[in-house]
């Protein structure tokens, strides 16, 4: 706001101003005949003044001043009474409101700076002390899980993760991940600390919403607290499949059968002298392929090849993948090979130096795996792929397609050794990130991350559609905003009615359903509670002391006084009555 003199009725300027002007010609058009006597400048000048305090009655001019009002105490839940006492003492008769959810404080009437004590508010009602001095001091020291991470969506058969954060666990008890009906897929025994961080896996059999749960247990097995896992379980699309080799081997073998109970269609070729092959065809795969074309490229989604067969292309055959990956979205995995690691930038798009490394290991698993004594070459097109933080492959985009690789040496050793959960788990998350995205007409995204009944649950879509509209589960049409820079962003925001699973969908395309969970009350306490206080501390920082804290000052309209210009107003309307008396 620009220092000077503001009018309050800023909509009424150019009306009033057009009336002012009438009023002054109707003035001199009636007294005009006395333009040559003194006593018609005189009342002029009283009519002027006249009309100009009407004017400023009716517009109210006001002018920006500072402002400085008193302290205030909002306490919310979980603040600490030594806190509250000590500012009482340092301030006497300091006003205080206790913060509930949703409504208005009505503190921010006398108070501009704030001792905001406790967890601190809602980020929906941060709007309310935007413009105040706050000082927020924190609350009781949570305990309990205070983060729980996992995939909302998971392909059928892929192991998922839930990793988890627990304040002051207890040695002797037990966190627990159930299934649905109860039965434990993983488990981790508490150790004695300040905080503990457990990852617990599962492996879902079927598919649909399901609820899976965090457990904890002490030693004589009572469940002393418990927690929901919401997990959408997703069949993924069964992918057209093209394997190549030189020869057989281990690798291709235990991969070409992992990928068939997957449910691919897998085409396997191996050559056995120079131009004769044997071919394998698994659920409904057909057509042997002899040589590499477009056309006979373009109806793949993925091709694995091994290290000699990549670089015995010749020209054609190498220009046809690359066109396939460019074009039609071919995803290209390349089975390494002690040679993989020599080739040149101009034979292989992947770069390795050497790091003598002959094992990695897997925290998940506490497992040590084999691989090549090499790493991958930064580079800005190389793309990481990364399992557990570990760097385990790699890909590089072409256009719509990509072509990847791996470090890692004979994962068939790992079923052979019982480790057929993590043999899936890597390979499954390697291929998804090589072969192409399913294309979605409707992409929904979740931005409130715990849904609680009765309070806002924000969400956003993205379509190329036009005039959407997205209804609840119960019919009720949700107003959307569209995103000015992203016209194809839309965000919306919903009241749920219950716990559980919910859903929404675009009235004109129910295939493309989202579904999302809403958590009770009495569910996810302390994660709630720790999100709202890093939403806090993001707002208003960490305050250490009481005595820092200074009054917040700005700049307020202040009105001028309505006398002066009633004062101006009657003494000129009473020199104008007057005026005439005289005269005679």
């Amino acid at each position: 706001m620009n220092d000077g003199v503001v009018f309050m009725n800023q909509g009424l300027l150019w009306p009033v101003i057009l009336v002012g002007l009438l009023l002054c010609a109707v003035f001199i058009w009636k007294e005009w005949s006395q333009r040559k006597e003194r006593r018609f400048w005189l009342k002029a000048i009283a009519s002027f003044s006249a009309i100009f305090s009407l004017v400023m009655l009716v517009l109210k001019p006001s002018t920006p001043k500072q402002s400085v009002k008193g302290k205030g105490i909002v306490l919310t839940a979980g603040y600490r009474p030594t806190q509250l006492d000590s500012l009482q003492a340092i301030y006497k008769r300091i006003k205080t409101e206790e913060y509930v959810k949703g409504r208005t404080l009505s503190i921010l009437k006398e108070a501009d700076t704030l001792f905001l004590l406790g967890h601190g508010m809602e980020p929906f009602d941060l709007w309310q002390v935007r413009d105040k001095s706050v000082a927020f001091f924190g609350g009781e020291t949570l305990e309990g899980w205070t983060a729980i991470s996992y995939k909302n969506e998971v392909s059928l058969g892929e192991t998922f993760q839930v990793k988890a954060k627990y304040v002051n666990p207890q040695r002797g008890n037990w966190a627990i991940l159930t299934d649905n009906g109860g039965n434990a897929l993983d488990s981790v025994p508490f150790e004695e600390m300040e905080e503990q961080a457990v990852t617990l896996m599962g492996n879902p059999k079927a598919s649909g919403q399901f609820v899976y749960r965090l457990l904890e247990k002490d030693s004589e097995g009572t469940i002393i607290s418990e927690e929901p896992v919401p997990i959408m379980i997703v069949e993924s699309e069964p992918l057209k499949i093209l394997m190549v080799n030189t020869f057989p081997t281990f690798e291709t073998k235990y991969l070409k059968n992992f990928l068939t109970e997957k449910g691919h269609e897998v085409l396997a070729r191996t050559q056995l002298t120079k131009g004769k092959y044997k071919f394998e065809y698994f659920n409904g795969a057909s057509n042997p392929i002899y040589s590499f074309t477009e056309e006979n490229l373009k109806g793949y989604d993925l091709l694995v090849i091994d290290t000699d067969s990549y670089t015995a292309f010749g020209r054609r055959s190498k220009e046809a993948m690359e066109e396939a990956m460019k074009t039609h979205s071919l995803g290209v995995f390349i089975q390494p090979g002690e040679s993989l690691f020599r080739l040149s930038e101009r034979q292989s798009p992947f770069q390795f130096n050497r790091d003598f490394d002959t094992e990695i290991i897997i925290e998940e698993s506490s497992q040590t795996l084999q691989k090549y004594p090499f790493e991958f070459k930064n580079d800005v097109r190389t793309q990481r792929i990364m399992i557990d933080s570990v760097l385990v492959a790699a890909y590089v985009p072409i256009e719509k397609g990509k072509i990847g690789t791996t470090v890692l040496q004979n994962t068939y050793q790992w079923i052979l050794d019982g480790s057929e959960s993590l043999y899936a788990n890597i390979w499954t998350q390697i291929l998804k990130s090589i072969i192409k995205e399913q294309e979605k007409v409707i992409a929904w995204k979740s931005i409130t991350e715990t849904p609680r009944i009765n309070e806002p649950y924000e969400f956003e879509v993205r379509t190329s559609m036009n005039g959407i509209e997205v209804t609840t589960d119960e019919g009720v049409k949700i107003p959307l905003i569209q995103n000015s820079l992203v016209p194809n962003k839309w965000r919306g925001v919903k009241y749920p009615r219950k716990s559980g699973w919910n859903s929404i969908e675009v009235s004109n395309d129910t295939v493309s359903k989202f579904s999302y969970f809403v958590f009770d009350k009495n569910q996810r306490k302390s994660i709630a509670l720790s999100e709202k206080l890093k939403a806090n501390y993001r707002e208003f920082g960490d305050q250490k002391g009481f005595n820092s804290v200074t009054s917040s000052s700005h700049k307020e309209l202040e009105p001028i006084s309505s006398i002066w210009f009633y004062t101006v107003l009657l003494l000129c309307l009473g020199w104008l009555w007057l005026e005439p008396k005289l005269g005679n």
